[in-house]
C-alpha cells in the first residue's frame, strides 16, 4: 500500500494541540531575505497537505525566515524522489519502498519523521461480513488496486500467527462502491478517502460499515515519511529545524479547525482542480487523528523501533535485499529539536 504523498488516492489528537499550541514565535522582519525551501507533494493540493497551506498561511516559514514553496503532484508530474535526486526540491514525502528502493540506487536520502504516525491505510467491509481482526481476513475476498497488497495482508496473517495467503486479491478501481455491489467482501482503503464515498450515500460508518486501520491489524508500518537529503540535512541543520517547527505549527493549526485548511485546498491553493468543500472538509478531520501518534509528542513523529520491527519485514516482501537499519535511514534529531522550540 502506498499512504498518503505518494498515494493511489485511497486517500492532532487533542494532546498533541494542548503541548504545542498557539505558540506565537516572532516574526522577522519584512525586509530580511527569505530563504527559499521546496516541498515536493506527491499528489494535486488537496486537504491531505492542509497543515502545508495552514503554515504558509499564517506566515509561519516567513517568521523562520524561510520563503515556503511546493511542486504539486498529480498523475503526470514527476516522481517526487526523483525530484529531489535532480535537486528540484530540498523535501519530499513518499512510501517507504520507494524510498529505500532511491537509497538502494546509490540516493543518499533520509527520513525527518512521517506525516502519518499513524497510517490511513485500512481496509472497508460492511456489518454482514465485517473484517475487524485478522483472522477475519481468511477467505475473503478482497478488492484491492494493486497486486503488492497481498504483502500487506499476508504480514498482517503471519503477525498473527496465521497461515499466508488465505484470501482472494480481487482487481478494482478507486471507487469503494463495487464493496456494496458484491464484487468482493473487503475493500482496500484510505481511512481519509474511501469511507467518505459511503458517507455521501446515506452510509453509516459502525452500523453499515467498517473501516478498519492497518495499525490495529498488526500492520504499525508509519505512513508517509518526509524525505530529504542527508547532505542538504548536515550541512543546513539550523534551516531543517526552523522548517519543521514551521510546517509542526501549521498542523497543529489545522487540528483546531480542520475545516480551515481544507477551505484553503479548495478556495485557493487547489483551485484549479474542482475540489468539493465538503469532501475536503471531511478528509481533512478524518486525517487529524492519525498527524500525532497516540502518546507522541506531536506531529511527524514515530517510533523508529518500527522501522526494523515493522518496515524491515514489508520491504523484504517487496524485494528489497539491503538491510534496513534504523540509525542508518531515520533522524528525528531535528524534529526532536523543532518540537522541543514550542
Amino acid at each position: 500500500m502506498t499512504p498518503f504523498f505518494d498515494v493511489s488516492r485511497r486517500s492532532f489528537l487533542a494532546g498533541g494541540t494542548a503541548l504545542l499550541g498557539a505558540t506565537a514565535l516572532p516574526r522577522l522582519g519584512a525586509a530580511q531575505d527569505l530563504v527559499p525551501l521546496t516541498t515536493a507533494l506527491g499528489w494535486i493540493p488537496n486537504a491531505e497537505y492542509a497543515g502545508l497551506w495552514m503554515a504558509l498561511e499564517n506566515g509561519y516559514f516567513a517568521d523562520e525566515g524561510i520563503e515556503g514553496r511546493y511542486t504539486p503532484g498529480g498523475p503526470n508530474a514527476p516522481g517526487v524522489l526523483v525530484q529531489l535526486a535532480a535537486d528540484q526540491c530540498n523535501f519530499a514525502g513518499g512510501d517507504w519502498i520507494p524510498f529505500l528502493e532511491a537509497r538502494a540506487r546509490g540516493n543518499d536520502f533520509i527520513v525527518l519523521g512521517c506525516n502519518y504516525p499513524t497510517s490511513p491505510s485500512a481496509i472497508m467491509s460492511l456489518s454482514g461480513n465485517p473484517v475487524l481482526k485478522p483472522e477475519d481476513i481468511i477467505g475473503k475476498r478482497i478488492l484491492s488496486q494493486m497486486p503488492a497488497d497481498a504483502n500487506t495482508l499476508n504480514f498482517v496473517l503471519e503477525k498473527a500467527g496465521l497461515e499466508q495467503n488465505q484470501f482472494e486479491l480481487v482487481p478494482t478501481g478507486f471507487s469503494p462502491e463495487p464493496l456494496l455491489a458484491g464484487d468482493g467482501d473487503a475493500y482496500m482503503a484510505y481511512a481519509t478517502n474511501q469511507p467518505i464515498t459511503f458517507e455521501q450515500m446515506g452510509l453509516t460508518e459502525g452500523e453499515d460499515f467498517h473501516v478498519t486501520l492497518f495499525s490495529d491489524l498488526g500492520y504499525t508500518v508509519p505512513g508517509a515519511p518526509l524525505v530529504a537529503r542527508r547532505s542538504f540535512v548536515e550541512e543546513n541543520r539550523d534551516l531543517v529545524v526552523r522548517y519543521l517547527r514551521a510546517l509542526t505549527r501549521g498542523w497543529v493549526q489545522n487540528g483546531k479547525d480542520p475545516a480551515e485548511g481544507a477551505k484553503l485546498a479548495v478556495e485557493k491553493y487547489g483551485a484549479d482542480f474542482g475540489l468539493d468543500l465538503a469532501q475536503q472538509t471531511r478528509q481533512s478531520e478524518l486525517g487529524q487523528p492519525l498527524v500525532t501518534a497516540p502518546g507522541g509528542p506531536g506531529p511527524f513523529w514515530f517510533d523508529v523501533a518500527l522501522v526494523e520491527s515493522s518496515v524491515a519485514p514489508v520491504a523484504a516482501a517487496a524485494g528489497i535485499e539491503a538491510p534496513v537499519v534504523a540509525s542508518e535511514i531515520v533522524d528525528l534529531g531535528p524534529l526532536e529539536e523543532a518540537l522541543a522550540s514550542l
